[in-house]
């Protein structure tokens, strides 16, 4: 309720300094407008005009009797109401007498100038449009009977024609006054906001706005079907820092804490897209991270491996290191609670048992998600095993010329003989390798291993093709990359121009300068580059001519779409080919399947294809009888 209260308060201050000026203005005009009116009635008295003299003093009487009302009670909206009508009917006075000597329409337009200007912008409005309508009523039509006074059509109009641009200028002035004030207010507002809703320190969402924030995603996730995860973190040694170095010392690493904690959940393999609501600081050393629509749960081990790295040899802040860590806390919505209270207690508990399980380190809620990660744990030492004892191997996937259907390359395909990892594939053990590392050994061994076959194939079986490799996204944030491959091609003396380097289209960041520079450095190599499963990511077409890329290779759901109904996903192949061609990329398209699919591939001009219709992944003495068949 902290927010309502300070933005109550401070839009009835402003209120209030808008209520003493229209009070003020009011008193003044009233005061003035009366004396005025009862000089003015009686000398028109005594000049013999014994109707505008009546007229004018009992505008002058409704305007003492209005000053009195409103010194009494303050009400100034009324107040303002009573002027107006008094100035209303003193116009209309004016416009009938015609005042001493014809001149009173004169003094209509100052008369009608401070209406409006008394009035807010709808009210003048409104008036305006009275006065205008009872204007034209009295000069243009049968009511002119009532006049007592003559005018001219030419006095009229030019009477008519003034007011209007008289009043437009009024209001127009008005208008403007309402938006600055408008804009003033909303500017106060978002001030009250940014101190109810932030943290004065860091700038993050506060515990109020992280519980608005919480009910929001929760409602939407239950209506979209999809998971949250909750981190909280809890720094461990932090009171140390404010008792060794005083508290300044302590704000400033919290908030560089929050600087780094903010780039630790943008990650570059875009596995969660964080909005700025997903960071918040609940309290003193306490933080939460909220990740919307996460696939697993397992997905929170990533972020929360992030974070804990930020700690790695220390938290240095202003030339000092300090040897502060994290304790994270995991829970999953659905899966550990529905309610918002709820999840983040569970997550404030299970932050609680990683601090009590040695720190540094993170804690699911759930056993279930907890046995989930002794399996990832096993995956990882399984991987370390394969490597170790050799369990990798490799199968190998002709490509064809769709022209003639020769071979004209061969993608090599890791397989995984471990016993640690019996019954799982690439797509499950690769994404664990990547997160842990292992995955930057595994690259180099399927490089060498490639390479190796490579040499056999161009020696003993006289192939000119290309042996086309897979390669980890995290390889194009490895600045070493470029040197190991390089040294494994001066190894084997194979020709550069023979190896393709595959990199899925989802692993590119836009505008990442480590990511751009070693595509540059394998393109100096003499390799080429393919982007794999093309049309799935997030490249704009025109940053591929920023690309160093060599081919495109249109993503398997793609070909399978070819005779679709839905016309976008139909005409996918057909706009990356054109793409291509703009570009001058080879086109390969992956998982053709049909007699169908390579026939329509062939007549519009795909360049290369493979999939199941015109060859399986083939082990190595296979593919040799292939190649000579």
């Amino acid at each position: 309720m902290t927010h309502t209260r300070e933005t109550t308060a401070g839009q009835q201050e402003m209120l209030a300094v808008r209520y003493r000026r229209r009070y003020r203005l009011c008193q003044v005009l009233t005061i003035l407008g009366v004396i005025f009116l009862f000089a003015l009635g009686s000398f028109s008295l005594i000049d013999g005009a014994q109707v505008l003299g009546c007229i004018l003093i009992l505008n002058a009487l409704v305007g003492l009797a209005n000053l009195y009302l409103l010194k009494r009670t303050g009400n100034v909206e009324r107040a303002a109401t009573i002027l107006s009508g008094i100035l209303f009917f003193l116009s209309m006075s004016l416009i009938i007498t015609g005042g001493k000597s014809n001149t009173g329409i004169l003094w209509v337009y100052p008369i009608v100038a401070i209406n409006l200007f008394i009035n807010r912008f709808w009210p003048a409005v409104c008036w305006f449009g009275l006065f205008n309508v009872a204007s034209i009523l009295l000069l243009f039509t049968p009511l002119s009977v009532l006049l007592m006074t003559s005018y001219s059509i030419v006095e009229a109009v030019r009477f008519i024609l003034t007011m209007l641009a008289l009043n437009s200028i009024c209001l127009a002035a008005l208008r403007s006054e309402e938006q600055a004030y408008q804009t003033i207010m909303q500017l106060h507002a978002d001030d009250i906001r940014q101190m109810a809703y932030y943290d004065t320190l860091t700038g993050l969402p506060n515990r109020w706005s992280f519980k608005t924030n919480l009910e929001r995603l929760l409602a939407r996730a239950k209506k979209d079907k999809q998971r949250i995860g909750l981190l909280y973190i809890d720094l461990d040694n932090f009171k140390q820092v404010n008792d060794q170095y005083g508290h300044e010392a302590g704000d400033r690493l919290l908030f560089k804490f929050s600087e780094r904690l903010w780039e630790a959940i943008r990650p570059t393999d875009q596995l969660l897209k964080p909005q700025t609501e997903s960071l918040a600081r609940l309290a003193g050393d306490e933080f939460v991270v909220l990740l919307p629509n996460i696939k697993e749960p397992l997905d929170t081990s990533t972020v929360a491996t992030r974070i804990l790295n930020i700690f790695d040899g220390g938290f240095e802040v202003d030339g000092v290191t300090h040897m502060i860590y994290a304790s994270i806390g995991i829970s999953v919505y659905p899966d550990d609670a529905t309610d918002p209270a709820k999840l983040l207690h569970h997550a404030d508990a299970a932050m609680y048992d990683a601090k009590h399980n040695g720190r540094n380190c993170f804690r699911f809620f759930t056993q279930k998600i907890a046995d989930t990660l002794h399996q990832r744990q096993q995956i990882e030492k399984g991987l370390r095993q394969a490597l170790r004892e050799e369990h990798f191997s490799l199968v190998y996937m002709p490509i064809f010329d769709c022209k003639n259907n020769t071979i004209v390359a061969v993608e090599v395909l890791l397989r995984c003989q471990s016993p640690e990892l019996e019954g799982l594939g690439p797509d499950q053990f690769i994404p664990i390798a990547e997160s842990t590392g292992i995955i930057k050994d595994i690259d180099l061994w399927v490089i060498d291993n490639a390479l190796r076959a490579l040499v056999i194939l161009r020696k003993e079986h006289l192939f000119e093709g290309k042996i086309c490799i897979n390669i980890s996204g995290v390889e194009l944030l490895n600045e070493r990359f470029p040197s190991h491959v390089k040294n494994l091609l001066e190894q084997h003396k194979v020709p550069p121009q023979n190896v393709e380097l595959e990199v899925t289209e989802t692993a590119f960041v836009a505008d990442d300068v480590t990511c751009l520079e070693t595509l540059n450095a394998l393109n100096e190599l003499g390799v080429s580059l393919a982007l794999d499963d093309f049309g799935t990511g997030y490249t704009a077409f025109n940053q591929l001519i920023h690309y160093p890329a060599d081919c495109l290779k249109i993503d398997r759901s793609f070909v399978n779409d070819l005779f679709s109904e839905r016309e976008a996903r139909n005409k996918m192949v057909m706009i990356i080919q054109n793409l291509a061609k703009l570009y001058d990329l080879r086109v390969i398209a992956e998982g053709v399947e049909t007699e169908a699919q390579m026939a329509y591939l062939r007549e519009n001009g795909c360049d290369w294809a493979q999939g199941y219709y015109l060859s399986r992944p083939l082990p190595w003495n296979d593919l040799l009888k292939r190649l000579s068949a």
